[in-house]
Parts: structure tokens; sequence; C-alpha cells
């Protein structure tokens, strides 16, 4: 009987140890689990702040390219208007080569909505740019200074197209949680056409 008692004993005792170690590997493995869903959780967080620091970086350049672009077509349509423009040339060529290297970056990383919304921008500075080119060549002081006027109101029509782009960029960088009622992805068509010149 105590050869039994003992069986027993030494058989519970086995056990325990047994069942000890089996919780501990069993909350070892589940530490190591959560360890490792952390790790990938927190790449995965520094991956995406990346990407988003990536995107705020594309748009802080394409805004700030469109924006000189424009601006420096405008001085460069005042300048043509007073006579004297070739260090407003300079500065209109330098700054339309930074304007398509951004663009070039953005088609990469930017979203389709902001392409679209930064597109309609773009055509009006390319249409602005090749009125311009054909006002700089105009002969007649007087055509040529309805062409200019014609000009500088079409980059001031840009300004609005512009600040859409914007709104949208924001967003996109949760700068801001939507878009202002006056910024809506539809845009009416006729908001970015422009008069013949």
């Amino acid at each position: 009987m105590s050869v039994i008692v003992a069986s027993v004993g030494v058989f519970g005792t086995l056990a325990s140890a047994g069942m000890t170690q089996f919780l501990a590997q069993r909350a070892e493995s589940r530490r190591s689990e959560l360890e490792m869903q952390l790790r990938v959780t927190e790449q995965q967080a520094a991956e995406d702040q990346r990407k988003l620091d990536q995107l705020r970086h594309c748009y802080v350049q394409l805004n700030a390219n469109d924006r000189h672009y424009r601006d420096a077509m405008l001085a460069y349509a005042y300048a043509l208007k007073s006579g004297t423009a070739d260090v407003e040339a300079a500065e209109v060529s330098a700054a339309r080569r930074s304007q398509r290297d951004t663009r070039a970056e953005a088609q990469i990383v930017a979203s389709d909505a902001v392409l679209r919304a930064e597109s309609r921008v773009n055509e009006q500075l390319t249409t602005a740019y090749r009125y311009l080119m054909e006002a700089e060549g105009e002969s007649d002081p007087s055509a040529r200074q309805t062409r200019l006027q014609r000009i500088i109101a079409l980059l001031g029509a840009i300004i609005e197209q512009q600040e859409r782009v914007r709104a949208l960029m924001r967003r996109e960088v949760r700068d801001t949680p939507a878009l202002p009622e006056q910024h809506h992805p539809a845009i009416d068509s006729s908001a970015h056409r422009h008069a013949s010149l």
C-alpha cells in the first residue's frame, strides 16, 4: 500500500512539474507571439509614416513649384508690359523645369484624385506659358498689351484651382479631416475653361 501511495505521490509530483513546464512554455510562446505582433505592428506603422512623410514632401514640393511657376509667369507678363523682361524670362524657364521635375515624382506617389486636380492646374499653366511665348513674339505693341492682360487674368484664375488641389493634399496627409464645401472634388468643368486669346 505504501508503494502505491508513494507511486501516486511521485506521479503527482511529475505531473505537476510537467504541467508547470507546459504552462510556462505556453506562456513563453504567447509572449513571443505578442512581441512578434508588436514588432510587425511597429514596422507597419513606421512604413506607413515613411510613406506619409514621402507623400507630404511630394505635395509640398508640387504645391510650391506650381505656385512658383505661376508667379514667375505673372512677373514675366508684367515685365513684358513694362518693356524689359530678361531676368523674368530666365526665372520662368527655371520654374518650368522645376515644376516639370516635381510633377514627374508626383505621378509616381500622388493619389489619382490629386493628380486629376493638379492636371487641371498644369493644363492652365501650360496654356498660359504658350500664350506668354506668343505674346513675347508679338510685334504690335497694342496687340501685345491685350494678350498680356488676358494672360494675367488667366494666371489669376488658376489660384482657385490651386486651392482645390491644396485642399485635397491636406486631406490626404491628414492635416484636415474633410474637404471644405467649396473644394469638393466634383469640380464644375466650366471653372477651368479659359478664354481664347
